[in-house]
């Protein structure tokens, strides 16, 4: 299958969308001055302790971070590890929240623990999908792309809720011409979404209830069909009586809702801060010569002056030394003419 990446370098992040054709499939955000281990990140660990409970090694990959996890079943080569050895890793599954990385062994080393190779949002989606093809512009689709209710396009919509133990996905038959039409477009289109945005682990869908038999089997055959192309490995149980699927996407990665919002669904001020340089650097665009002023909230000042990257240095690179930034009640930027 012929698979592109729309990929675009903005100040403070990097930005991608994978097409698959002509069809919008998954969306993408790294942001390279954070330190969360992300899959495929190679790091130096030091063995901390073996743990029969789990089957492997708890590691120390690097100063602030989690403990990781190097789980012993498949890993080919392995020698009989001692707590203090010092391994080369790379990561299976990225950090997510406060539960650390798992992460797979590479060979021995004598390097200090830490990070050895940090892998740009390229060369990720290189590894994940085998000859790529990249283009650059402008990555817009992601600043819409969290919003817990989405329509269905026959009548209806879905919510989607994301707790700390599951993700909830809530199917309102609304305007739709009946509970099974609403049901089998809610299922394609909870396949799309879970892909598009990277959610998965365990996912819990309350469909409008199906009385007939072969409704319900045709539900079903839907949502398992619909993930036929996902390249992350999902499982299903049958629709119970209640009318809920429980099943398992395979999440090796953040999802998009974890890396720009809080646990409430909110943009973190990082998520705001980064808004607010692009809304910058895409007026001078527009507005060739002329002196800007940003405006924002005083939340989002605080992050700029204590930003862990020198964005201003980047901006004036793009946009020369013509802006300026003040405290307001809102994101904005005036063109002075």
């Amino acid at each position: 299958m012929k698979r592109r990446a729309v990929i675009e370098d903005a100040v403070g992040e990097c930005r991608a969308l994978v097409y698959e054709g002509r069809r919008m499939v998954e969306l993408h955000v790294d942001r390279p001055w954070q330190n969360t281990p992300r899959t495929g990140d190679l790091y130096s660990a030091r063995v901390t302790s073996i743990d029969a409970s789990v089957a492997g090694a708890w590691v120390e990959i690097a100063k602030d971070t989690a403990p990781a996890l190097l789980p012993f079943a498949a890993q080919r080569g392995m020698p009989r590890l001692e707590e203090g050895q010092s391994v080369e890793v790379a990561v299976l599954r990225s950090q997510i929240g406060k539960k650390g990385a798992t992460v797979r062994y590479i060979g021995e080393t004598e390097k200090p623990t830490g990070l050895l190779k940090k892998l740009t949002l390229r060369e990720r989606l290189s590894e994940r999908f085998e000859n790529i093809t990249f283009d650059v512009a402008a990555v817009n689709a992601i600043d819409d792309a969290c919003d817990t209710s989405v329509a269905l396009p026959g009548g209806g919509s879905i919510t989607v809720e994301q707790t700390q133990a599951l993700l909830a996905i809530d199917v309102d038959k609304g305007a739709a011409i009946s509970a099974a039409n609403a049901a089998n477009e809610a299922a394609k289109l909870i396949a799309s979404q879970l892909r598009l945005r990277a959610l998965g682990g365990l996912v819990i869908i309350d469909f409008p209830n199906l009385r007939q038999p072969k409704q319900r089997k045709t539900l079903e055959r839907t949502l398992e069909e619909a993930f036929d192309v996902d390249p992350n490995m999902a499982k299903f149980n049958s629709l119970s009586r209640f009318g809920v699927i429980e099943m398992t996407r395979a999440k090796p990665d953040l999802s998009l809702d974890e890396i720009l919002n809080d646990r409430f669904g909110e943009p973190t001020v990082e998520t705001l801060g980064l808004r607010a340089i692009r809304r910058l650097t895409r007026e001078a665009a527009v507005s060739a010569g002329a002196q800007l002023e940003l405006s924002v909230p005083a939340s989002v000042m605080s992050w700029l002056d204590a930003a862990p990257f020198d964005w201003r240095a980047e901006v004036t690179d793009r946009i020369g030394a013509r802006f300026t930034v003040v405290t307001g009640t809102a994101i904005d930027v005036k063109a002075d003419r």
